[in-house]
C-alpha cells in the first residue's frame, strides 16, 4: 500500500510537467498517482495504512490528493473501504500538498512580466522553462536591458556604460539568455546576423582584441607614416585605416612574427591564433595578396579552412606535405589526440598534410622551424612572385 509521503513524491516529481503545461495552456487535473493499493496481508498493518492514506487526504485536511475508495469484500480483510484510485483535482490541492505555492506564483509572476512586455519571447520560454526559470531572479535587470537596445540599438558604447540600474558585468555575465531574447525582440536592422560575438552582434562596445602589425618593408612603414616598425592595434582600427604594401601575412605565433625577415611590399599581422577570423571585418585584406603561416596540425589547418571561407584566395606557407615531411621525424611532436573532420578549403598539398596529422597525432610547431629554413622559404616564395 502506498504511503502518504509516497503520494507527495510522486506529485513533486510532476511539478516540472505541470509547470510545462501551464505554459501550453493544456489540461493537467485531475491528474491520477499511479500507485500500490495491494494491501499487507496483516491485518493491523492493512487498517493501519488505510487509515494513514485517509488522514493525510483532502477529505480531512481540506487539500491535497483526494482518495477514491470502493466496498469490497476480503477474505483475508472482510468487508471494508479499499482505496480505488487516488488523483490530485486542482491546481490549489497540487501546489499545496508539495508546498509549492509560492515558487509557482513567482514563476507565473515572470513570465507574465514578460507576456505583458515581449509576448515575442512566449515561445521561447516555452521551450527552454528551465532556462528561464535560472533566470527568473535577474528578470527585471534583463528586461532593463532589452528596453534600452530596444529604443536605443546598437549604442556604440561599453555595457558598463549603459545606464542601466544593473551591475557593471551584468550584460556581460546574462549574454547566454540575452542573445537569443535580443534576436527574437531586436528588428533586423538593430543585429549584425553573421555575427556570433554577442557585444558586435548587437553594436555594444567591448575590449577588442588587439592586432600585432610588423612591417617587413621599411618602405612601406614610411608610406603608412608609422613612427613604429611594430605595434598593436585595435581590430576596428584596423578595418578602417587600410594600411599599404601589396603583401600581408598572417602568422599564428608572435614569436614567428617578430622573427621575420625583411620582405618587400609587405606587412604581417600575427598572434590571433582561432581569433583569426575577426579579420572578415577588415575587408581591404581582399585586395591584398593574404598569406597564413599557422602550426601544421589539426587546429592549425581549421584555421586555414575557416579563413578561406572570407579570403578564399588566401596562400599557405610551410603547412605543406614537403615541410611535414621535412621535419616532422626531428622536431615533430603530439598533436592534442583530436581527430579532425573533412575541411574543404584545402589544397592538395595541404590536405595531405592534414591527414597526416589528423591520423598521426602529429603537430609541427612553427616556432620549432629553424630559422635558415624559415628565411629560405619566404626567400624562394617572394622572389618568385
Amino acid at each position: 500500500m502506498i504511503r502518504p509521503d509516497e503520494v507527495k513524491q510522486k506529485a513533486v516529481n510532476l511539478y516540472p510537467k505541470w509547470q510545462q503545461a501551464w505554459l501550453n495552456d493544456e489540461p493537467f487535473f485531475p491528474r491520477s498517482i499511479p500507485c500500490d493499493r495491494t494491501l499487507d496481508e496483516n491485518l493491523a498493518v492493512a487498517r493501519a495504512s488505510i487509515l494513514a492514506l485517509k488522514t493525510n487526504s483532502k477529505e480531512i485536511l481540506g487539500y491535497g490528493y483526494t482518495v477514491h475508495w470502493k466496498e469490497r469484500n476480503s477474505r483475508q480483510h472482510g468487508k471494508n473501504l479499499f482505496p480505488e484510485r487516488i488523483e490530485i483535482e486542482s491546481e490549489e490541492d497540487f501546489l499545496q500538498l508539495i508546498g509549492k505555492q509560492k515558487e509557482f506564483d513567482s514563476f507565473k509572476s515572470a513570465v507574465r512580466a514578460i507576456r505583458d512586455h515581449y509576448p515575442q519571447l512566449i515561445p521561447w520560454i516555452r521551450s527552454h522553462r528551465r532556462s528561464f526559470i535560472a533566470v527568473t531572479e535577474s528578470l527585471t535587470g534583463l528586461l532593463s536591458v532589452i528596453d534600452y537596445l530596444v529604443k536605443n540599438p546598437r549604442p556604440n558604447c561599453f555595457a558598463r556604460e549603459l545606464p542601466l540600474p544593473v551591475d557593471t558585468k551584468f550584460v556581460e555575465r546574462e549574454q547566454k539568455t540575452l542573445r537569443p531574447w535580443l534576436d527574437l525582440v531586436l528588428p533586423p536592422h538593430a543585429i549584425r546576423a553573421d555575427e556570433e560575438h554577442f557585444f558586435r552582434r548587437f553594436g555594444v562596445r567591448y575590449a577588442e582584441p588587439q592586432i600585432h602589425v610588423r612591417f617587413l618593408d621599411e618602405h612601406i612603414r614610411q608610406i603608412a607614416r608609422s613612427p613604429w616598425a611594430e605595434c598593436s592595434v585595435p581590430l576596428h582600427s584596423l578595418a578602417q585605416k587600410p594600411l599599404p604594401g601589396e603583401r600581408v601575412l598572417l602568422v599564428e605565433n608572435k614569436i614567428n612574427l617578430l622573427t621575420l625577415p625583411p620582405v618587400a611590399n609587405c606587412i604581417a599581422i600575427g598572434g590571433l591564433g582561432n581569433s583569426v577570423t575577426d579579420l572578415r571585418y577588415v575587408t581591404w585584406l581582399n585586395e591584398r595578396e593574404v598569406w597564413y603561416w599557422g602550426d601544421i596540425d589539426v587546429e592549425g589547418f581549421e584555421i586555414l579552412s575557416r579563413l578561406r571561407v572570407f579570403l578564399p584566395e588566401t596562400h599557405s606557407m610551410m603547412m605543406d606535405n614537403f615541410t611535414v615531411t621535412t621535419w616532422a621525424g626531428s622536431i615533430g611532436g603530439q598533436g592534442n589526440l583530436r581527430r579532425g573532420g573533412t575541411l574543404r578549403n584545402l589544397t592538395t598539398q595541404e590536405s595531405l598534410a592534414y591527414q597526416v596529422c589528423s591520423e598521426e597525432n602529429l603537430r609541427v610547431e612553427q616556432e620549432r622551424l629553424p630559422q635558415s629554413f624559415v628565411n629560405r622559404t619566404l626567400n624562394d616564395i617572394f622572389l618568385e612572385t
